[in-house]
Parts: structure tokens; C-alpha cells; sequence
């Protein structure tokens, strides 16, 4: 019942939100919270924050979007996902509260009300879509906004120049409030600012106050150094934008600091070794029926994200190997500029469908990436697993182009990995 609600309707309002949430004693109003948007970004932000207030005992909760596995992903407590019969509860109390209320509502109003009900002390919050009219944003005033990155991406709904599109971001900021983001286009930085001075906020942009020294591939970890203190800090997601989303979080947690929070620094660097956040150039070893071959498991899904892949796997032992790309986008992404990205990358794309009902058509997209490398070997498997397989015969492959597909490729990796130990042991 919840899926089928799952159409998105642009709202100007959060009326029925509201009403929702006073029918429910108004949840919301009694959490501090860290609310994150961003075209990108947002989750591994989301992660660190929630990872870092853990480590110094803090009672944290997290809610984020898309899931990758199971749907109880996006509402978590202390690191573990919400328990389903915990969640199939909240939401038959949320729908009766609330009956016209879609998909992100529901799930929105249901974790605000666990996190009032579990008494945690901090709620890391991830924005859904956009910001100002994001269902998110009746969050009174977090103890911090942090916009992650201003790139595009649902241009229906947020607008077609990166000014619209920072205009629906900094929406999340507060009168009163603090604001926190990287160096940003200069249009996207002046309608954040303006944003911030007609709310009296503080808006601060920060320049990446860390480097990477060196990557752990196979493990999906690497080696931050601090610029300025030269300390240097495990880190446990891989990627270049890893930079940014460190630095936000590390210096977040400073202004944090200043207001009372007892998240030191010793406490951001045990968040920063202990994050894991799965589909983010995240390295997986295929089991029985895929060769042992490694897949590199990554959901992004727009531009900005997938040039990040393109500088992450470049910059890897594994552009150097005969590898091959499986692929599912979204139909109302930018698709034309993310295969011209990807389309130097590899010599054999795999289109698949992701389980998504706005999946394009993979036998669309293949015609698309053979007109832009004639030379590429190109094929459809709309069965995912017979996709995978098709890949593991290059020995190397990656998964890119919906946090959907990857969500199916680590549940049908982790199947395969199962059978590999199941077939040991017997």
C-alpha cells in the first residue's frame, strides 16, 4: 500500500504535512536535527554525521532516501535499520493520521515520529527532493542546513539553471538559523547568501580542508590528510567528492561544538574510520555463477555524479582492465550527457531495467550509447542477474546509473556471495 503512493507530485504546500504531524502531537518540534540536501552528496554527509555523533554516545537517528535493499534502510536508530514490524506499525498510525498523504510523506511523518518516541538525541535528515518544498522542510530550525552540491538534476521540478535550482535548495535554511556549504558557482553562492541574509542566518562556505593521501581499492577505504594540521584520518568510503562531504561534516561539527554539542574531534574522526555507506564506488567480489570477477557498485545517477565516478575509475588499477559497464537509468534523467560520460570508459555495456516503474528502455539506451561509440560491444538483459553475469566474463565490471540498480546488484552480489560459502561449507 505504501508503494503504490510512490508517484511524485510536485507540492507548493506542506499543509497536509502539518496536519498529519499536529494529529500525531507534532513529533517534530521536540528533535534537534542536521538537515542535508544537495544534488549530491547528501547520503555520505547524512552517514558521517550520524556516525560521528554514535561515537561519542550520542542516541542518533537517520532517515534518508532512496533505499538500496529494503525499504526499513531509511529509517534507522543508532546504525540499525528501523525493526519491520516496528515500521509496519507507524505506518498504519501515520496513514490513519494522514490518509492523503503520498509515498515520501508517510515515510517522512513516520520517522519523525520514531525518533520523538526512541528519545534520540540528534536526527541527521537527508532532503528527499530540491528543499524548500521538500516534505522534510517542516523542520522548524535545525541545529545546522548543510547543502552539499548545486548541479542538475530533476530540472522538472527544481528548474533548468543552477540559479533555480540553489534557489529551491537554500529553501532549508531558517530565520535565525546556520547554513553550511562547499565553494559553490558563483550563481548557485549568491542565491544562498541571499537566502541566508533575508532569514538573518549564517551561511558559511568552505573551501576542502582535506586531501586524500591514498585509496584502498578492494576495500572500499582510503587516507585523508588534514590541509592545515597534517593529521591524517581512515576513512571509509571511497571517492574524490569524499573531500567535500568530509570537510562539511568536519567543520559542521566545529560550529556544532560552539553550541554545545560534545562531538570532538577525536569523535569526528572515529565516524570518519567507521562510515560505511554502501553504492558509493563500492567494491563487491562476484560468488558462484560470476567468476570471482570484481564489481564496482555505484548509484549515480546524474551528471554531476556520474563525472565524479569517471574521475574515481580513472584514477583506479581497474581502468587499465578489460572491463564491462552495466547500466540502468531513470527516465527523466539527463541521459545523453551520462552516456557520453561513461562511453569512453569500458569496451562492453550491459542495459538493464532497473525494478523502478520510471526505468527507461534499456533497448533505448543501448541504441543511444552505440551512436555515441560505434566501436563499443553493446547488449540488453532486462534480468538483472543475467546482466551481472553477462559482465563477470570481463573480469571487471561496474554497476552504474540508479541507486535502484545498485540496491539490485549488492542483493543479487550478496546472493551469489552467500551460495560461494553455503558451497564451501558443504
Amino acid at each position: 500500500m505504501l508503494i503504490s503512493r510512490r508517484d511524485f507530485v510536485k507540492k507548493d504546500a506542506l499543509a497536509a504535512v502539518h496536519d498529519c504531524l499536529a494529529k500525531l502531537g507534532n513529533p517534530h518540534l521536540k528533535l534537534k536535527t542536521v538537515h542535508v540536501t544537495g544534488t549530491n552528496g547528501k547520503g555520505s554527509v547524512c552517514a558521517l554525521f550520524e556516525a560521528s555523533a554514535r561515537a561519542a554516545g550520542l542516541k542518533t537517528g537517520l532517515f534518508i532516501s532512496p533505499h538500496l535493499v529494503s525499504i526499513t534502510e531509511r529509517i534507522q536508530l543508532n546504525g540499525e535499520n528501523i525493526p519491520e514490524a516496528v515500521f509496519a506499525g507507524l505506518f498504519e498510525e501515520v496513514l490513519s493520521a494522514g490518509p492523503g498523504l503520498g509515498f515520501f510523506e508517510i515515510l517522512t511523518c513516520m520517522a519523525f515520529l520514531f525518533f520523538e518516541r526512541e528519545g534520540v538525541d540528534l536526527a541527521v535528515v537527508e532532503v528527499g527532493i530540491g528543499g524548500r518544498w521538500d516534505t522534510t522542510n517542516v523542520l522548524p530550525k535545525p541545529e545546522l542546513s548543510v547543502i552539499t552540491s548545486v548541479d542538475y538534476d530533476h530540472k522538472k521540478y527544481l528548474g533548468g539553471t543552477l540559479s533555480e535550482i540553489a534557489a529551491q535548495k537554500a529553501g532549508i535554511i531558517k530565520r535565525g538559523g546556520i547554513c553550511v556549504a562547499p565553494i559553490l558557482s558563483p550563481e548557485a553562492r549568491a542565491e544562498i547568501s541571499a537566502e541566508a541574509a533575508e532569514k538573518g542566518a549564517q551561511c558559511h562556505f568552505f573551501a576542502p580542508a582535506f586531501e586524500i593521501v591514498s585509496r584502498d581499492w578492494e576495500n572500499s577505504r582510503m587516507l585523508l590528510r588534514h590541509k592545515k594540521t597534517g593529521q591524517t584520518f581512515p576513512f571509509g568510503i571511497l571517492g574524490e567528492p569524499q573531500v567535500s562531504n568530509a570537510t562539511l561534516v568536519w567543520e559542521g561539527l566545529e560550529i556544532m561544538r560552539g553550541l554545545g554539542w560534545p562531538i570532538s574531534r577525536v569523535h569526528a574522526a572515529a565516524g570518519f574510520e567507521s562510515v560505511r555507506w554502501p553504492g558509493r564506488f563500492q567494491v563487491v567480489r562476484g560468488g558462484p555463477g560470476l567468476g570471482g570477477a570484481l564489481f564496482v557498485v555505484d548509484g549515480a545517477h546524474n551528471e554531476e555524479a556520474v563525472r565524479a565516478f569517471a574521475r574515481n575509475w580513472l584514477a583506479s588499477p581497474f581502468a587499465a582492465k578489460p572491463a564491462a559497464f552495466v547500466m540502468g537509468i531513470l527516465q527523466d534523467k539527463e541521459r545523453r550527457g551520462i552516456l557520453a560520460t561513461l562511453a569512453p570508459l569500458a569496451g562492453k555495456f550491459i542495459f538493464t531495467r532497473p525494478d523502478f516503474y520510471r526505468a527507461a528502455d534499456p533497448c533505448a539506451l543501448a541504441d543511444e550509447l552505440s551512436a555515441i561509440r560505434p566501436d563499443a560491444e553493446v547488449e540488453v538483459e532486462e534480468d538483472i542477474f543475467a546482466a551481472l553475469s553477462a559482465a563477470s566474463r570481463s573480469g571487471t565490471a561496474a554497476v552504474i546509473g540508479s541507486f535502484y540498480l545498485a540496491g539490485a546488484a549488492l542483493e543479487r552480489l550478496g546472493e551469489s556471495r552467500q551460495r560461494a560459502v553455503q558451497e564451501t561449507s558443504c
